[in-house]
């Protein structure tokens, strides 16, 4: 995978987690989100040893 990719899925988790946020029970919805997006940055630097799992979250909003 490139760069390009890792940008391309951390903006759709990002997105993801920024529609629940009208949402009654914001809570339950974005820790799912937070919860795929930290096993998607695991399955990624399993991948790839240069992968930057902390970029990664924070590009997902996960962390800030």
């Amino acid at each position: 995978m490139t760069r390009k990719d890792y940008i391309l899925i951390a903006a759709a988790l990002r997105d993801a987690r920024s529609s629940f946020a009208a949402m009654p029970n914001i809570t339950v919805y974005t820790n799912g989100v937070d919860n795929a997006a930290t096993r998607v940055a695991d399955a990624l630097s399993r991948g790839n040893p240069r992968f930057d799992r902390e970029r990664f979250l924070k590009a997902s909003g996960v962390q800030s």
